[in-house]
């Protein structure tokens, strides 16, 4: 499972971590951000790839996601979906997710969060 940030950069993990990320993230999602949002989950929801795209989304779309990774990151230890997995993956978890804001910190898109 891979998440695309751009050109050549990106990040894998193991279904388990990857789910955990990009669903948490998901349903962050306003109503009024469904374009941004099925853009980069087009691959996954629409194509039945492994991975999810930011290779081609605008800097909004781009830092949007960067938001709210960050804040399903913040709320991941005391979600449901932390409870679905033993507590000594949780971790392993937080450490990919801290892997995927730093790559993206890196693409000329992200800008700092005012």
């Amino acid at each position: 499972m891979y998440i695309s940030i751009g050109e050549g950069t990106g990040w894998s993990a193991s279904g388990g971590v990857f789910d955990c990320i990009v669903e948490a993230t998901r349903k962050l999602f306003k109503d009024d951000e469904q374009f941004c949002l099925k853009s980069i989950y087009a691959p996954l929801d629409e194509q039945g790839q492994s991975f999810i795209s930011l290779d081609y989304v605008d800097e909004n779309c781009f830092n949007l996601f960067y938001l709210y990774c960050e804040k399903a990151m913040e709320d991941f230890s005391l979600s449901e979906r932390a409870e679905l997995i033993t507590e000594a993956r949780v971790p392993g978890v937080l450490f990919g997710w801290s892997e995927v804001l730093r790559v993206m910190r890196e693409d000329p898109r992200y800008r700092e969060p005012l």
